[in-house]
């Protein structure tokens, strides 16, 4: 999220002067005679990804009838990798049957950028620092970052994911190390400071194209001054925490960054447990549903619940208007053991994704200038959630709800921006200026 703010500042100024001289290209036709056979498929533009990152997301296969509908989905499966600005498709008729070639745009995959950003949706409470990320290493589709902040929050991380390892086996690995000095969002105290170390490890497997099933492991230690000692598990300010999890995934969204048909599910269950101090139970799901409508239009709705078991020290509480926000409320601060979310949004077009080249600046980025996308979205949406403990009774008065309606830009690189103004019960109304699909 944070070298996303700054992609944003730097190519937001470029986007705007090439944009009147751009002009829209359409994606090239895929529909063809299903009887034909396919005979090739090749990729074209893969100048950093090598060819078996792609050819493990299609389900058109060599030997098999074309199915233009199937080829569509092979098309957004590999947008989906996030490795291409653009992705298309052509099928070529041969003596023989059909050829297919995919042509690709890669996107600039290595970043070094500075980290500047507010803590908590507030202005005041600035972070600044520096970090590096590799979005392709090895032309894999790995991805290797490090970054560090210092100011309200400080903190240094290491990461490295790898989405596809021991080959067939189709198996996917993750792992993170952390530090961070950070303010507690707990809202029943003085604000104070929280020290967390620790690392995380996860192992999984791919089911065909939409399913994942993971386990992970992790650790962390938290210290705080002995005068908030007894928000600790342990009452001596020092906890440390053994976790065991797993997660459950089914995926078969159109477009990740702008989703418009399929489902997303998500489930997990994590335990946290050293058998003397801490010994709780989080779990969770997540349900998306986006169901198209007419001619771009489409309806998506999510259901989302986090619950808590067993005695949850206070600073692994759920909360809203931190990283899941009610729109009309978004800087409002609740907290709980349990949360329970649900969001409804209209989605629609405006100003079809085009494409554009960067001008000047295309000499010096190379292909990584060129084929850019740029488009308007518009959104109605509705956002209910509610935050509570164990021993409270959930009800209607715990909700927080708003509404409203916004423009959504789809940028290069940060995918989408938001432009949003929303009113809560009361009808009092805020602006909201946020990046990414809210869901």
């Amino acid at each position: 999220m944070k070298e996303r703010f700054f992609l944003l500042l730097f190519i937001f100024p470029a986007i705007l002067s090439a944009l009147s001289s751009s002009s829209g290209v359409a994606s090239p036709q895929t529909t063809a005679d299903d009887s034909l056979v396919i005979t090739g498929i090749f990729f074209a533009g893969n100048e950093k990804t090598k060819d078996e990152v792609l050819y493990r997301e299609l389900k058109s296969k060599v030997g098999r009838p074309l199915d233009p509908e199937l080829l569509l989905e092979d098309q957004k499966r590999i947008q989906n990798l996030r490795l291409f600005t653009r992705v298309e498709v052509q099928p070529m008729r041969t003596d023989n049957g059909v050829v297919i070639v995919f042509y690709v745009a890669e996107r600039w995959y290595i970043f070094p950028y500075p980290i500047l950003f507010y803590n908590e949706g507030d202005v005041k409470k600035l972070s600044a620092g520096a970090g590096l990320v590799h979005q392709n290493f090895r032309g894999l589709n790995s991805t290797v970052a490090a970054s560090f902040w210092l100011g309200y929050n400080d903190g240094i991380d290491v990461y490295y994911s790898n989405p596809w390892i021991w080959g067939e086996k189709q198996f996917f690995f993750k792992l993170g190390f952390f530090a961070e000095r950070k303010r507690s969002k707990n809202l029943k105290y003085e604000r104070f400071d929280e020290e967390h170390l620790g690392m995380a490890l996860s192992l999984g497997k791919r089911f065909g194209y939409h399913t994942f099933l993971s386990s992970s492991i992790g650790y962390r230690v938290l210290n705080v001054d002995q005068e908030y000692a007894e928000i600790t598990a342990s009452k001596n300010g020092s906890d440390r925490i053994p976790s065991l999890g797993v997660s459950f995934t089914y995926d078969t969204r159109d477009l990740h960054e702008y989703p418009k048909s399929g489902w997303y599910i998500s489930s997990y269950v994590t335990k946290y447990a050293n058998f003397s101090q801490v010994d709780f139970l989080k779990s969770g799901i997540d349900v998306r549903r986006y169901t198209p409508i007419w001619k771009g239009v489409s309806l998506a709705s999510r259901a989302a619940a986090d619950l808590a078991g067993g005695n949850m020290p206070i600073y692994e509480n759920n909360y809203l208007g931190y990283s899941e926000r009610i729109r009309g409320h978004f800087d409002l601060k609740r907290e709980g053991q349990n949360r329970l979310l649900g969001n409804v949004e209209l989605r629609f077009p405006i100003l079809k994704v085009r494409y554009m080249n960067l001008g000047g600046a295309q000499k010096a980025l190379g292909s990584y200038g060129s084929n850019l996308p740029f488009g308007i979205s518009g959104g109605i949406f509705f956002d209910t959630g509610a935050v509570w403990d164990k021993d409270i009774t959930l009800t209607e008065g715990r909700f927080l709800s708003g509404y409203g309606a916004g423009l959504h830009f789809h940028v290069p690189y940060v995918d989408v921006v938001r432009l949003e103004y929303a009113f809560d019960t009361q009808q009092n109304g805020e602006l909201i200026m946020d990046v990414l699909v809210r869901f």
